[in-house]
C-alpha cells in the first residue's frame, strides 16, 4: 500500500466513526504498519492516531480525540 491509499483508508474510517472534519497532521509508515494522525476537531484542535496494517489495509488500532 502506497501513502494515498493508507490516507484513504484512514479517510474512510474516520468517516465511518462519524468523524466528517478532518485534516491530516501526519503520517509515517514504521515497519508494516502506516501511523496516520489527523485532527478531527471543528472549534478546537482533537487528535486522533490511526494505526493501519500495511499487507491488510485493516485499521488495527484508534486512539480516541485528545
Amino acid at each position: 500500500m502506497d501513502t494515498e491509499e493508507a490516507i484513504d483508508r484512514g479517510i474512510k474510517f474516520l468517516e465511518k466513526t462519524g468523524y466528517y472534519t478532518y485534516k491530516l497532521e501526519s503520517i509515517k509508515l514504521e515497519g508494516d504498519i502506516w501511523i496516520v494522525r489527523f485532527n478531527v476537531g471543528f472549534l478546537e484542535d482533537a487528535r486522533v492516531e490511526l494505526k493501519i496494517d500495511d499487507d491488510t489495509g485493516r485499521v488495527i488500532s484508534y486512539d480516541q480525540p485528545r
